[in-house]
Order: structure tokens, then C-alpha cells, then sequence
């Protein structure tokens, strides 16, 4: 669900476009906006290489609205692209910069196509909503808070934050752990049969691929974390403890879930007991069996 296109396609508007607003989020035309290419190397060390002209000029169709007017060359190299907006809200205003990442793949290839289940690309949509990165926000809005305008002129990416494998893998994750628990549910241990078989799971297993995926960010920060401090002023990044709040919030929706788990399969079983009499297999408690009355197992 990331965004792709292939070698040779012009990219238009509704491609790679910004809206602009101001800070009563009005539609708002920028001052000055250029735009550069960059292809990422992988490196290692990942470096960007800048293709063309440092400065392009966007298309701007409404107030507010540009987008970059490009064609993918047919010879293009496959892999992650990224394009850097700079702009200026008024003349004498602080340049920002937005970037925009977008993967250019070949689908002959069949090395970049992967081909999921229906159920899998309903899970996979429905957590990536529930995450609220179902729709890579492609605003600006002028005038950020002021202790973060510094700071936002440099990490504003636009773009999914988790790729459809990763989603995967953490549903995935969540419905062995959600198996784990009693009773043993083993046999749903697909994605294709929690969603036909046990349709009512879904949710859970989302909050538990929830937890994963805030747990796996926040590894990602621990190391981009960072403190500074020269000439009296300091600048302290540190995001990691916010996806462990959000995880440890996952974790406590998927607990009282495990609970209702417990006593809803005994409730199930309980309801199976034989209604009259007190047959063969009809002990005092849950009922395994179907009970058996008859003249002779029926006891006066």
C-alpha cells in the first residue's frame, strides 16, 4: 500500500502533490516552492543522489494545491525515491522543508509484487486505519508550534510508516500469542481462518498487532534518539516512551480480551450439558458429550 509506480509512467496531478495551509487551515499559496529529486542509495551508508536540477518548479492548478509534474524514465533504477519540497510562507519567511518518499518497482519482475489473501489485505487495511496511517498526510500547515518549528523543518516525511509485510507479520504475531492463551485455539492459526472461522477475534488481534507495531517503532527511535547542549541551549529528541505508552495501552485492551476468551468458551461448553435427567455422561459440571437417557441409564 506504499506509494509505487513503475518505470516509464508521467506522474500527474493526484501523484506526488502538497496542499498548503495557513494556520486557520485555509487553503494558502506559498511565497516561494521548489522542489528537488532524489534517488536514496542503500548504501551502506544510505546516501541521497540528487537527480536533475536542484531547483524544479512545481504545478500549482488551485490555491493552496502543487504537485510534481514528472515522468519516471523507463531506465529509472528500482527502489526508494524521495522528493524535498522547500518553501516559504511569506518572502522574508524561515524556509521549510517537506519530504515525500515514493518506491519506483517493476512488476515483470515479480521480485517487488507480493500477492495477499483477501482476508489478509482486510486485516492489514482495517490495522493500518486503526494505526492512522491509512492515508500518508500529504498538508503542510504554516506556522507550527513554536518550540518545534525548528525541529519540523527537518523530520517532516510524508509517507506510510509501516509496510504491508511488517502489518503482516505483526498480525501474525498477535494471533499466536492470542493462541497461547487458554484454551488452545491452535487450529485458527491463519489469518484466512481467524477471519471465516472467528470472524469476533479480529479486533483483539489487531490491538495485539498494535502493541508489536508501537513496540517495533519504538526500537527504531531508541537508536535516533539523542541529547544536546552547547552554549546554554539544549535539544533533546526522545519519542520512544510515547509508542511504549501507546503499546502498553494495546497490551491492556488485549488482556481483558484473553479474559472474555476464558468465559465465553465456558459459557459455550456449559450450554451442552443434557437438560433433564442425569444420564451416563451428564457428571455435575460441563459436559464434554452429548448426554444419554434411556431406560436403562436413567436412574430413579
Amino acid at each position: 500500500m506504499a506509494t509505487t509506480y513503475t518505470p516509464g509512467k508521467t506522474l500527474g496531478r493526484g501523484d506526488l502533490d502538497i496542499f498548503l495551509t495557513d494556520a486557520n487551515e485555509n487553503p494558502t499559496n506559498a511565497a516561494e516552492i521548489y522542489f528537488s529529486l532524489h534517488y536514496l542509495s542503500p548504501g551502506p551508508p544510505e546516501t541521497e543522489v540528487l537527480i536533475g536540477l536542484p531547483q524544479r518548479s512545481p504545478v500549482n492548478p488551485t490555491v493552496g494545491e502543487y504537485y510534481a509534474a514528472i515522468m519516471v524514465p523507463p531506465s529509472a533504477t528500482l527502489g526508494t525515491y524521495r522528493i524535498r519540497w522547500f518553501l516559504r510562507q511569506y518572502v522574508n519567511s524561515t524556509q521549510q522543508q517537506v519530504v515525500q518518499e515514493f518506491q519506483v518497482t517493476d512488476p515483470d519482475s515479480g521480485l517487488n509484487t507480493v500477492n495477499y489473501s483477501q482476508a489478509q489485505t482486510e486485516m492489514m487495511s482495517r490495522l493500518r486505519m486503526a494505526l492512522r496511517d491509512h492515508f500518508p498526510s500529504r498538508n503542510y500547515r504554516f506556522s507550527p508550534p513554536e518550540y518545534e518549528g525548528d525541529i519540523n523543518q527537518y523530520n517532516r516525511i510524508f509517507g506510510q510508516v509501516w509496510e504491508d509485510n511488517e502489518l503482516l507479520e505483526y498480525l501474525l504475531w498477535s494471533l499466536d500469542w492470542w493462541n497461547m492463551f487458554p484454551p488452545m485455539t491452535n487450529s485458527v492459526n491463519t489469518i484466512d481462518l481467524l477471519v471465516n472461522q472467528w470472524p469476533s477475534w479480529r479486533t483483539v488481534i489487531m490491538w495485539g498487532a498494535i502493541s508489536h507495531a508501537c513496540f517495533a517503532l519504538s526500537m527504531n527511535w531508541i537508536h535516533e534518539e539523542f541529547s544536546y547542549s552547547i552554549g546554554g541551549i539544549s535539544l533533546d529528541i526522545e519519542r520512544s516512551s510515547k509508542y511504549q505508552s501507546l503499546m502498553d495501552s494495546a497490551n491492556s485492551q488485549f488482556d481483558k480480551a484473553t479474559e472474555a476468551k476464558v468465559n465465553t468458551v465456558k459459557l459455550i461448553r456449559g450450554l451442552q450439558q443434557p437438560k433433564y435427567g442425569m444420564g451416563v455422561r451428564s457428571s455435575f459440571g460441563p459436559a464434554a458429550g452429548r448426554g444419554v437417557l434411556s431406560p436403562r441409564s436413567f436412574m430413579a
